[in-house]
């Protein structure tokens, strides 16, 4: 560098000058470089300091009164040697500067760095990024397999996304079917890391020479990615975004995953034509058959489907599917997974599509083992039901539709509850659940209906546990009980309008006679009979016990069939409810929910009688010579073994009932119309009764048909503490010499033994002594003679045994009108039709021949022998006549609202 001060040669002895420029005077012009080199030591003088500046190589810095002293600029922090240059000429003349390439090649060496280490981490990114949030989780993908206790299929119900479809793990791949799977989408399947290069090339290469999308270049892992992808994101757009994003996460899943559990995502995921999805499900669906038995010819097929499964479909274009099915015979025997032998075999077999008919059995109880599954549905759940059974349950109805028909009946509903595991074995909710007419798809097993007298069991229930015995006397003569309502009476009535007098607790339960009943229920209390049927797990009891009334021993409340069943079973196990469920118990076994079953693994129990009422009770309903006055003898309430079965027939004919119970099962039959059209001539002796019989034998075939109880075996054990007694058939106290009939009853060993008090020997012969409350009965009914000491009309008691005969006494009774009673009032049910709420009409059954009636003085109509009419209720206050053929008269005034 050196100073200027006047005119000088513009180039010093060494130096060259700058093409194009002048010479300046004064003036020194300087290039300073942008890196900073060595610095270079020089003496402490004030001198004009030229400072290191971040600017470019090419930039010029002038220097103003430098002095010309020839010698090197004083050193400052900064500069450093070769970042000066006097007009582009280096100033110590010592040769060129080295330190430009040194510079270039620390910078390409850190850019280099830099994208190695960028690229590393895209790599790691890539490789070991995470996967999207519930990916893998394949339960909502899964359809869902409802089978019967024996494995049979019920029904399959679709899955979340649609589709039906049944998993294979990677444990248990058919090789045959991953040999041909990989054969026809990925020959290089287990030699590339996600992505196959070679496999895009030969695609692009294919495509352009063809001008048309002839081959895909993706591999079974992208596949894979892609089908997750959109099971994820079903509006996921396409593109090359989306392809890229595949690509990454197949990647991913090739470093979290083993081949064959790739391998499994695919065939569990990939369409196999219609709502199939995944391999397992499409050979049942087209072979009928599992994955694993599949040949090599049916493998090849269904590889080659996920290609295009409308185009491959072998209904519509078979010749397209088996040349499809050929092409991977070739890779497959290519890639060596067949022999030449195996594959010309494979070639020349014939392939036989199955086209099976989509199960569906038992629906109602399968729409509810669905409804009740908590979460994500399993996707095969094993259930209670027998399907054995479930069919011969529908063949038993077909084969009573005529008579069902005849009594107007358009649905049925039939439920079979096992007593040992509280499992049901069988579910018929209407009869024919596709008979749209009568509303087939309603489940009339889950429908609350009023069971009329088939809740009169557990009033007796209630009033043996108080204390009373089968041999307690109720009154079943006219009554009348106080209801919740001021100055409004409850009149019942029995269903065939006669009263019988006294009636032993057994005679009167096996009979179904309503006046002892509600007289029972009136004494035991209508909120204690209200917990016990909530106990009994009758979930429809909402009210209170004011709104029920004593009517709710008769049914004016509503049940369900299958929670009535169930507080039935409570009998058969000796007094013991448990909750019923429709899944397996044990290992592996799924819990149910709400409904119609327990909501966990372990049934939910609880001791609602004891034993000794259990056993009452069985016996009692149990007991054909009991209920032969009123139902006969030989019909379908009897059979070859012991069942215990109870009839119940709702107000105006709506629901016909019967239920019952063996030791092994307990049944339960419901006969009506969902749109609550009254049945006609029909009760629950005519109309379910015959049903219930035959659907019995076929349970007890199926279940206890192996057992070797002997047919009278009783259905509960008599628990300690009672013993057979010989009792009065009449006054239900401890038989003596003058009781004309005698019966064995099952009593307390430790119980009172009072002597029969009604019966009594005198000159007159027998002499019967009723208690106050039947006096007027007895002389209304012509039983006996009035009088102080009246004697006995020979009364039949079925069941009992004879002791001795007695003269008859005959006598001219009182006439008088037994129903409606004098100053009774009566309700209009608003819920019922109007035409179907009458009143019936009777007078003492001794009257003679016809009787005419009226009401408010005019006629209504002529009661045949037995005085009993049908008189259509009507609001306001009502006098009714009543009028033998001998011109004897009697009134009754009543009150309806």
């Amino acid at each position: 560098m050196v100073p200027d001060d006047g005119p000088r040669p513009c180039a010093a002895p060494g130096r060259a000058v700058e093409p194009g420029r002048g010479c300046g005077r004064g003036r020194l012009d300087l290039v300073v470089a942008a890196r900073r080199l060595r610095p270079r030591r020089a003496p402490r003088r004030s001198r004009p300091a030229v400072r290191h500046a971040a600017v470019g190589r090419d930039s010029r810095v002038q220097l103003h009164r430098a002095r010309d002293d020839g010698r090197q600029l004083p050193h400052r922090p900064g500069p450093r040697r070769g970042d000066v240059r006097a007009r582009g000429v280096r100033a110590d003349g010592r040769g060129e500067d080295r330190g430009a390439p040194v510079i270039l090649r620390v910078r390409r060496r850190r850019a280099a760095a830099t994208l190695g280490a960028t690229g590393l981490a895209l790599a790691l990114w890539i490789r070991l990024g995470p996967l999207p949030d519930g990916l893998l989780d394949d339960r909502q993908s899964a359809s869902t397999v409802v089978v019967d206790r024996n494995g049979a299929p019920l029904y399959e119900a679709l899955s979340a996304d649609g589709t039906r479809s049944v998993r294979l793990t990677a444990e248990t791949l058919p090789p045959v079917l991953a040999q041909a799977t990989t054969a026809a989408e990925d020959r290089r399947f287990y030699s590339h890391v996600g992505v196959d290069p070679l496999a895009i090339a030969r695609a692009i290469r294919i495509n352009v020479l063809e001008r048309r999308l002839a081959e895909g270049g993706s591999t079974i892992s992208q596949q894979v990615a892609k089908l997750l992808l959109n099971r994820l994101q079903p509006a996921r757009r396409r593109g090359l975004g989306a392809k890229i994003q595949e690509a990454v996460l197949a990647l991913r899943l090739e470093h979290r995953l083993t081949k064959r559990q790739l391998l499994a995502l695919y065939l569990n995921h990939a369409a196999y034509g219609g709502q199939i999805v995944g391999a397992e499900r499409a050979s049942r669906a087209y072979f009928g058959v599992p994955a694993s038995m599949l040949t090599p010819a049916q493998a090849a097929f269904l590889a080659g489907l996920p290609q295009r499964p409308s185009g491959f479909n072998p209904y519509r274009h078979p010749g397209e599917a088996l040349e499809r099915q050929r092409a991977v015979l070739r890779r497959m025997e290519q890639a060596g997974a067949l022999t030449p032998g195996e594959a010309r075999i494979a070639r020349s077999e014939r392939l036989v599509f199955w086209r099976p008919a989509a199960p569906f059995g038992a629906p109602h109880f399968v729409e509810m083992v669905l409804a009740a599954a908590p979460g994500p549905r399993p996707p095969r759940i094993e259930t209670t039901i027998d399907l054995g059974l479930q069919a011969e349950v529908a063949g038993i109805i077909e084969s009573h539709r005529q008579a069902l028909t005849r009594h107007g009946a358009g649905n049925v509903a039939v439920v079979v509850l096992d007593n040992r595991t509280a499992e049901w074995l069988a579910w018929e909710g209407s009869g024919d659940y596709w008979d749209q007419a009568y509303g087939g798809a309603i489940d009339g097993a889950r429908t609350p209906r009023q069971p009329g007298s088939a809740l009169k069991p557990f009033a007796y229930a209630l009033a043996f546990e108080q204390g009373r015995t089968p041999a307690t006397v109720l009154p079943d003569i006219p009554s009348h009980f106080p209801t919740a309502e001021p100055g409004v009476a409850y009149s019942p009535r029995n269903y065939d309008g006669r009263y019988r007098g006294p009636l032993l607790a057994r005679r009167a339960l096996a009979g179904s006679e309503n006046v002892p009943a509600v007289a029972l229920a009136s004494e035991v209390g209508v909120p204690a009979l209200l917990r016990l049927l909530q106990r009994a797990g009758l979930t429809t009891f909402e009210k209170n016990a004011a709104f029920y009334g004593l009517g709710v021993t008769l049914g004016n409340a509503e049940v369900r069939l299958d929670e009535l069943v169930a507080a039935y079973s409570s009998f058969a196990r000796g007094g013991t409810w448990v909750q019923p469920t429709f899944l397996r118990q044990g290992p592996g076994a799924a819990t149910s929910g709400p409904g119609g079953g327990s909501a966990s693994g372990r049934l939910a129990a609880r001791v609602l009688v004891t034993p000794r009422t259990a056993f009452w009770i069985s016996d009692i309903l149990s007991d054909a010579e009991a209920r032969e006055y009123v139902f006969g003898r030989g019909g379908s309430l009897e059979f070859p073994f012991a069942v215990a079965v109870k009839t119940g027939t709702s107000q105006a004919y709506h629901d016909n009932w019967t239920i019952g119970y063996s030791r092994h099962v307990t049944v339960g039959v419901w006969v009506g119309n969902f749109d609550r059209t009254p049945l006609r001539n029909s009760s629950g002796v005519t109309g379910a009764a015959p049903i219930f019989h035959a659907v019995m034998l076929a349970a007890e075939r199926r279940v206890g048909g192996a057992a070797s109880d002997p047919n009278d075996a009783p259905i509960v054990e008599p628990p300690a503490g009672l013993e057979a007694r010989e009792i009065c058939a009449l006054s239900g106290q401890e038989a003596n010499a003058s009781c004309p009939t005698r019966r064995l009853e099952w009593l307390p060993a430790d119980g009172p033994r009072l002597p029969c008090s009604w019966h009594h020997l005198s000159d007159e012969g027998l002499l019967t002594i009723y208690p106050p409350p039947y006096e007027t009965w007895a002389r209304e009914t012509g039983h006996v003679t009035p009088g102080p000491a009246t004697a006995l009309s020979e009364i039949a008691v079925p069941g009992a045994r004879r002791a001795s005969a007695a003269p008859r006494v005959s006598a001219r009774a009182a006439f008088a009108i037994t129903n409606p009673p004098d100053g009774a009032t009566y309700l209009i049910d608003p819920t019922l039709r109007r035409e179907f709420q009458a009143l019936r009409l009777t007078v003492s059954s001794a009257s003679p021949g016809r009787v005419e009636w009226r009401v408010d003085g005019r006629a209504v109509g002529v009661s045949p022998h037995d005085g009993l009419l049908e008189w259509p209720l009507a609001t306001g206050r009502h006098r009714i006549t009543a009028r033998d053929r001998s011109g004897r008269e009697a009134e009754a005034s009543i009150v309806v609202k």
